[in-house]
């Protein structure tokens, strides 16, 4: 009995964590995790880096192709992205169509190469915008997102199918 409690409390942990669509974390996992990578890196001086992705035109694929397409698309999005993540690495469903991705003890150079290869890794010939930001040693966990956030948006605003990097 105490086994099946126990087995039943950390499937309950991990779905808490989890989005039930496409497998990835939550928000509520991002929520908790970046803070602590933030610790992390203080603490060792090491890199920290965030990208967000926002899958371009994401309604207009769900109105051509309707929703349960559309939800196939974030599916092997998600899993196509996991696979070319490091097991230390944190891929989180944002919002709607929008990921964030933790990139703990990742060089400024690497981290680049990484979000390009997320990028370029869109399924079924559909894109993405993606911006990019290092943690500054100093700033504050809400302060690199936002200079994350500002990066996906000057992406989306200056043609979408692009990387920019704070």
């Amino acid at each position: 009995m105490a086994i099946e409690r126990h087995n039943l409390m950390m499937r309950l942990a991990l779905e808490a964590d989890t989005d039930g669509l496409t497998g990835a974390a939550n928000r509520r996992a991002w929520e908790a995790g970046l803070p602590r990578a933030v610790q992390h890196a203080a603490k060792g001086d090491l890199p920290l880096t965030v990208v967000l992705l926002d899958i371009d035109h994401f309604k207009d694929f769900n109105d051509a192709y309707g929703h349960p397409t559309g939800d196939a698309l974030l599916r092997e999005a998600v899993e196509a992205w996991q696979a070319r993540l490091r097991p230390g690495d944190l891929l989180a469903r944002y919002g709607g169509e929008e990921f964030a991705v933790l990139l703990p003890e990742c060089s400024v150079e690497d981290a680049y190469g990484v979000a390009e290869d997320l990028r370029r890794l869109m399924p079924r010939g559909q894109t993405c915008s993606a911006g990019a930001a290092t943690w500054d040693g100093v700033e504050s966990v809400g302060g690199l997102v936002e200079r994350a956030d500002r990066a996906l948006y000057d992406a989306k605003r200056s043609g979408r199918n692009k990387l920019v990097v704070s």
